[in-house]
C-alpha cells in the first residue's frame, strides 16, 4: 500500500513538472505585455517599441487561441513646456532694462494599433510568429507662445507672440516575423522585424501674430496665415538589434 502511495505521488510530481514546461509559452486568454532592451553592457536601456512616426508605445497582446493573438499598441504623449529667462539689456535710450522672456510650447498626440499574430512553433521554449498590422495616428496641433516684458525707469513695454499649426496624422500598415524564447515560465527574450508602409503627414494651416504694448504710444499688431504641409510616404524595414523582454499572465 506505501508503494502504491509513492508511485501515486511520483507520478503526480512528474506530470506536474512537465505540465508546467509544457505551459511555458503564452495561451489562450492570456495578456502579453513587451519592453525593448538596447544598448550593449554598461549602456544597457529599457524602451518601449515604436510606432510608424516614431512615437513609443504601450505594446501588449491577448491570446484568443494558443497560437493566435491579437497585438494592440497605444500611445498618447502630452508635451508641455516653459521657458523663463531674465537679462539686463542695454536699450535705445540708453537706459538699462530688464529684459524677462516667458516662452511655451504645447503639443498632444496619439497613436493606435491592431493586428494578427499567428505562432508556429511546436517546442517547449522556442516560439515564432507572423503577424500583420495596422496603425492609425494623429500629430496634435502645436502652440507656441513667446512673452517679452522689457521694464526701465519709464515702465514696461511689452510683446506677445503667438505661433499655432496644425499637426498632422499618420497610416501605417506592415507585416513582421519574430520570435520568442522562453527563458522561464510565461516569461520570454526574443526580437521582431518587419517591412511596412508608412504615409506621415505633418503641418497644415497655420496663423501668427505679435502684438507690442510699448511704453507710450499706440499699440501695433501683426497677424499673418497660411499653410505649410509636409507629407511623407515611407517604404521600409522596421525592427533593429533590440531584443524585447515579454511577461504573460
Amino acid at each position: 500500500m506505501k508503494k502504491i502511495f509513492l508511485s501515486t505521488v511520483l507520478i503526480v510530481f512528474v506530470t506536474t513538472i512537465f505540465a508546467q514546461e509544457d505551459t511555458l509559452k503564452g495561451q489562450k486568454g492570456d495578456w502579453g505585455f513587451s519592453i525593448g532592451i538596447s544598448g550593449i553592457i554598461n549602456n544597457i536601456t529599457l524602451e518601449n517599441p515604436k510606432d510608424a512616426a516614431g512615437n513609443y508605445v504601450i505594446f501588449a497582446r491577448k491570446y484568443i487561441k494558443d497560437d493566435v493573438a491579437i497585438r494592440i499598441g497605444f500611445n498618447t504623449a502630452l508635451t508641455k513646456e516653459k521657458w523663463n529667462n531674465e537679462d539686463s539689456i542695454s536699450i535705445g535710450s540708453g537706459n538699462t532694462a530688464l529684459q524677462q522672456i516667458d516662452s511655451s510650447y504645447s503639443r498632444f498626440d496619439f497613436s493606435i494599433s491592431i493586428g494578427y499574430e499567428k505562432h508556429v512553433g511546436k517546442t517547449k521554449r522556442l516560439d515564432p510568429y507572423f503577424a500583420g498590422e495596422i496603425a492609425i495616428g494623429r500629430m496634435g496641433n502645436t502652440k507656441i507662445q513667446k512673452n517679452t516684458n522689457i521694464k526701465d525707469v519709464t515702465g514696461t513695454d511689452k510683446t506677445q507672440y503667438i505661433l499655432q499649426y496644425d499637426g498632422g496624422f499618420m497610416f501605417a500598415i506592415g507585416v513582421a516575423a519574430g520570435f520568442n524564447y522562453f527563458i522561464a515560465p510565461k516569461l520570454s527574450l526574443g526580437t521582431e522585424f518587419g517591412y511596412y508602409y508608412a504615409f506621415v503627414k505633418t503641418g497644415g494651416d497655420y496663423n501668427e501674430s505679435t502684438v507690442n504694448t510699448p511704453v507710450s504710444g499706440a499699440q501695433s499688431s501683426t497677424f499673418s496665415r497660411g499653410v505649410a504641409e509636409k507629407s511623407d510616404n515611407i517604404l521600409n524595414v522596421g525592427g533593429a538589434a533590440t531584443i524585447m523582454l515579454s511577461y504573460f499572465f
